[in-house]
């Protein structure tokens, strides 16, 4: 018998993220149909889609009036498909302002289905009242950080720690010798600007800008330029214009498994460039009224994922009005030169790479999928 499984996220790294989780879950059990919302990747792992990432992207607060109808619509229409299929278990994958709100429909359709979080709100951060609606609703929790598991379990969230998708996810590119503070790379500087529209124009120029005036010191610089599946490549081309010798990388990871130093926007690129060894600093510039509210509701001395998780500052931060042409030259200048900043960052790398777990997070939330599937038709047949 046909099993129904609904799986939501909304971004580009819950469509890497959950992928993975529907292909295991396929493997194991083939009577399986998911349908819901996702990206490329989820597509082709046989999601029948009701909406793409690229439709439900937000920018900060200040994009959620220009959003917020369509999501509605969407929700509208996710809930009634829902209603009509008897859906048994839900799947959801970050995303949270949505997602915890579908939640909360979900539960109070005539036969609620079961629901499954992987990825969880960042309640440590901000938000954290939204922990007594987590218990509410959702009957099992996901973490990807080991900190998160303490937390959600304190508040009596039934929750597991699977580790972080990125361990699997980046194996193949993985090279332990990329940690020895004696290895050689080549002479290439990664650029990551983003996986959303307006990141990419806020700090794409910057960064080039800062390329420029290295390259009167550095003459031999190569620069790669990390570009996001659900961009346009014509966007990045329209910025970089006339600039010469940069390439555009289509594999952002390729690209920073190849790199001496990178220039990573804020988001788990951060982590993907930790685990691959490669020393950065970390840019975020937003509108003025999303970096007020930020400030405001933000409980966090440090914004890069890679900071978070080591629980001090290991790479540099250029937030907002410190993010200059100027001083990002400069802190690349460093990243190059400075020998023993590379050990001193490639070492704190491998405390972040432990505290990640071991790997297999796919495989865990399956596991824990199906055992939910299980359950909740045992339920029914009482």
């Amino acid at each position: 018998m046909s099993t129904d499984v609904l799986i939501i996220t909304g971004e580009v790294s819950g469509d890497l993220h959950a992928a993975p989780v529907v292909a295991e879950m396929s493997r194991r059990n083939p009577n399986i149909t998911f349908w819901g919302t996702g990206g490329p990747r989820m597509r082709e792992a046989g999601v029948n889609l009701l909406a793409d990432i690229k439709d439900m992207a937000v920018m900060g607060f200040s994009d959620l009036p220009k959003i917020l109808p369509r999501l509605s619509r969407l929700r509208k229409k996710i809930l009634k498909e829902a209603g009509s299929r008897c859906t048994g278990l839900v799947i959801l994958v970050d995303y949270p302002g949505f997602n915890l709100n579908l939640a909360r429909s979900l539960k109070r359709l005539n036969d609620p289905p079961k629901i499954l979080y992987y990825i969880a709100p960042q309640v440590w951060a901000w938000r954290s009242g939204r922990i007594r609606l987590i218990r509410r609703v959702i009957d099992q929790m996901a973490v990807i950080f080991p900190f998160e598991e303490g937390i959600f379990r304190k508040a009596g969230v039934p929750v597991e720690f699977v580790g972080h998708p990125l361990l699997d996810e980046l194996r193949e590119y993985l090279d332990d010798e990329r940690f020895s503070s004696g290895s050689e790379v080549q002479p290439l500087l990664a650029l990551l600007p983003g996986s959303r529209i307006q990141e990419i124009k806020s700090h794409l120029p910057v960064m080039l800008e800062a390329v420029r005036r290295l390259k009167e010191r550095f003459d031999g610089l190569q620069v790669g330029v990390g570009c996001a599946d659900s961009i346009e490549v014509d966007l990045y081309k329209s910025i970089i214009a006339e600039q010469r010798r940069i390439e555009l990388y289509k594999d952002s990871r390729l690209l920073l498994s190849k790199a001496a130093a990178a220039v990573v926007c804020s988001g788990t690129a951060t982590l993907e460039a930790a685990l691959l060894g490669v020393p950065q600093v970390v840019v975020y510039r937003t509108s003025l009224l999303n970096y007020f509210l930020a400030q405001r509701f933000v409980r966090l001395d440090n914004i890069a994922l890679v900071n978070v998780t080591a629980g001090r500052q290991i790479v540099t931060e250029l937030i907002q009005s410190n993010l200059t042409p100027v001083n990002l030259a400069s802190e690349i200048e460093a990243l190059l030169c400075d020998n023993e900043k590379q050990r001193a960052m490639k070492e704190a790398y491998r405390a972040v790479r432990q505290e990640l777990g071991v790997g297999g997070a796919a495989g865990k939330v399956a596991r824990m999928a199906l055992g939910m599937i299980t359950s909740s038709c045992d339920e029914g047949e009482m």
